[in-house]
């Protein structure tokens, strides 16, 4: 019940809360490809250890991006 209640709401949301969440999880999937092939390019090798730390701060900060991007969504969807 709890699921279904969710979808509705998310179906149900103003065009500019689904535009900022659809937007922000392009953006999440594209910096989540930049850190996957650097940790393709890193190969687990300590002399390249800035790749790695690269990979890490993407992959932190696709998350920062998408949870400031749910409170955006919620915060405009609430506006109503």
């Amino acid at each position: 019940m709890k699921i279904k209640k969710a979808l509705l709401g998310m179906l149900n949301m103003r065009s500019e809360a689904w535009y900022i969440f659809i937007r922000s999880i392009q953006l999440c999937c594209m910096l989540l490809i930049c850190s996957f092939a650097l940790l393709l390019e890193w190969g687990g090798c300590m002399v390249n250890y800035e790749l790695y730390t690269t990979a890490m701060a993407l992959n932190e900060t696709s998350q920062a991006v998408l949870l400031i991007a749910v409170i955006a969504s919620a915060l405009i969807n609430s506006a109503r």
